[in-house]
């Protein structure tokens, strides 16, 4: 599960990220799947960040924003064990205070060996998260990118 930290700062939002994304995986190789996020802010919402400052823009562990702002999530994935890792499944739970842009998830990369399913929408499911499956194998050293957007609730 994703944990969040804020701390309020003349109307600004800080937010570090301090544990990853969550899998789900046969028990014998749970250990080989590293996770961790990364966010990125787009002030304007409009899902490009190359109208953004480079600090703003570039992929890190703690942002901060405002009020109607959008972040960007991005999980990042990677097989260090020397089998493939099969029926992968990642879980990114929606930050509280964060509402899901809808259409906003994509598979940033993802390896030959690996088929993404369409991912599962937090107004699809109870807990409100982005759950995306994978059928195929995640090999030994290979890696891959998912990511979403939010836009903090002016609340």
């Amino acid at each position: 599960m994703e944990h969040i930290e804020s701390k309020m700062l003349a109307a600004c939002l800080t937010f570090a990220l301090t544990m990853p994304a969550l899998a789900t995986l046969p028990s014998e190789t749970k250990e080989d799947l590293h996770l961790y996020m990364v966010a990125a802010v787009d002030r304007d919402c409009d899902g490009n960040l190359e109208d953004e400052s480079i600090e703003d823009s570039s992929f890190s562990t703690q942002k901060t924003l405002v009020p109607d702002q959008c972040i960007i999530y991005r999980t990042r994935y990677r097989n260090d064990g020397s089998f493939e890792i099969r029926h992968m499944r990642v879980t990114n739970i929606v930050p509280r205070h964060m509402v899901f842009i809808d259409g906003s998830t994509e598979y940033v990369h993802t390896p030959e060996g690996l088929w993404p399913d369409i991912p599962v929408t937090p107004s699809e499911n109870e807990d409100g998260s982005v759950i995306w499956r994978f059928g195929g194998t995640l090999g030994p050293g290979e890696k891959g990118e998912i990511q979403f957007r939010v836009r903090l609730s002016p609340n």
